[in-house]
């Protein structure tokens, strides 16, 4: 899991559906392949939408390059480079199949926690000019990984992601997203109690499951 680009942007507006929006969605690899991060995220890098993006329990998003290649069949036309799908970090690979919510990280000189999977909206839809990509993105079940940051320091490419401790009586980032998403009722409720009740679930992540086990 070894770091191949390190991405950052600055927040812009963009013209929407007859309306101008603010968006950090656009991240271009970093000239000098090194960052510090902190408890915020990778310094220099800006989120415009800060109630979905960013944050302590977001501060960092990572994505895996061997995804690209299934991006690339599906998506033919579009030119994915790194940062393509707003990550802060590309990893040479990052399985949501194997990687737990809990799960905690050594990175270069900082200390990561995976909080929840990458939830798509419409501004995906806006980066590749296709309104059905956040639907696409969904289906696929390659979300990427939200982290928060336990200790900061600096990150640099070619750096590796090494798994210090994995968490206890957790479940998966592609589970709980594919639960939530995907599965029927019956299936789906033991994995996202399970989620719910895990202590380094994202907040936010945490009021959403919760709303879903009201409601079913």
């Amino acid at each position: 899991m070894q770091v191949l680009s390190i991405n950052v942007s600055k927040k812009r507006k963009i013209k929407h559906l007859n309306r101008e929006i603010e968006t950090g969605i656009f991240k271009q690899p970093l000239a000098e392949n090194k960052v510090f991060i902190d408890t915020l995220g990778l310094v220099g890098d800006e989120q415009a939408d800060l109630k979905n993006h960013g944050g302590p329990d977001k501060a960092v998003y990572a994505y895996g390059y061997q995804h690209y290649d299934y991006w690339r069949q599906v998506l033919p036309n579009q030119p994915l480079n790194y940062g393509g799908f707003g990550e802060n970090l590309t990893l040479a690979e990052l399985a949501e199949e194997r990687v737990q919510i809990g799960d905690t990280f050594g990175l270069g000189e900082a200390k990561l926690q995976v909080t929840q999977p990458r939830v798509p909206c419409f501004k995906l839809g806006i980066k590749f000019d296709y309104l059905k990509m956040p639907k696409l993105f969904t289906q696929s079940l390659k979300t990427g990984i939200y982290f928060r940051v336990l200790k900061a320091g600096e990150v640099k490419v070619g750096d590796k992601l090494v798994l210090l401790e994995q968490a206890r009586d957790s479940v998966t980032v592609q589970a709980v997203f594919s639960a939530y998403f995907m599965m029927q009722k019956a299936a789906a409720t033991p994995v996202i109690k399970k989620a719910a009740a895990h202590p380094a679930l994202s907040v936010e992540w945490r009021k959403q499951l919760e709303k879903y086990l009201a409601r079913n």
